[in-house]
C-alpha cells in the first residue's frame, strides 16, 4: 500500500512539475483566460487540480497544426543570420552560385585583358594562341 501511495505521489509531483514548465514557457498569444503569473501560481498552490484547468483552460490551441507558432530552429528562419537580404527576399543557393560564378567569369575576363595588354606592350610577334600547355 505504501508503494502505491509513493508512485501516486510523484506521479502528482512530477505533473505538477511539468505543467508549471509548460505554464512558465508558454508564449503570451496561447495563454486563455488568466495572466501567466496567476496560472503558475494556481498549478503550485493546487498541484494536480491546478495542472488539470491550466491544461483544460488555460492554454490556447495552437494556431496552425503544422507549427506555425511553434519553436523554429536557426536553420529555419531565414532571418537568423541577417545580412543584406530582408525577411522579403530569400537568398538561395542558386543565387549564390550564380553571384560566384559571375565573379569568376569577371575575373577569368580580366586575366584575359591583362594578358593581351602584356602581350601588345611586349611586341609579342607570336600571334599563335595560348592553349595553357606547358611542353613548348
Amino acid at each position: 500500500m505504501v508503494r502505491l501511495w509513493l508512485i501516486v505521489v510523484v506521479a502528482a509531483v512530477a505533473f505538477t512539475v511539468y505543467a508549471v514548465i509548460d505554464c512558465a514557457t508558454m508564449p503570451r498569444q496561447r495563454v486563455r483566460s488568466l495572466r501567466r503569473g496567476v496560472w503558475v501560481l494556481l498549478v503550485i498552490v493546487l498541484p494536480v487540480l491546478g495542472g488539470v484547468l491550466w491544461f483544460l483552460l488555460g492554454r490556447a490551441p495552437a494556431t496552425e497544426p503544422g507549427g506555425g507558432s511553434g519553436y523554429r530552429g536557426p536553420e529555419d528562419d531565414p532571418d537568423f543570420l541577417g545580412g543584406p537580404y530582408g525577411p522579403e527576399q530569400h537568398r538561395t543557393d542558386k543565387d549564390q552560385d550564380d553571384e560566384t560564378l559571375r565573379d569568376l567569369e569577371q575575373q577569368f575576363r580580366d586575366r584575359e585583358r591583362d594578358r593581351r595588354r602584356e602581350r601588345d606592350q611586349h611586341g609579342d610577334r607570336d600571334q599563335r594562341p595560348d592553349d595553357g600547355r606547358t611542353d613548348r
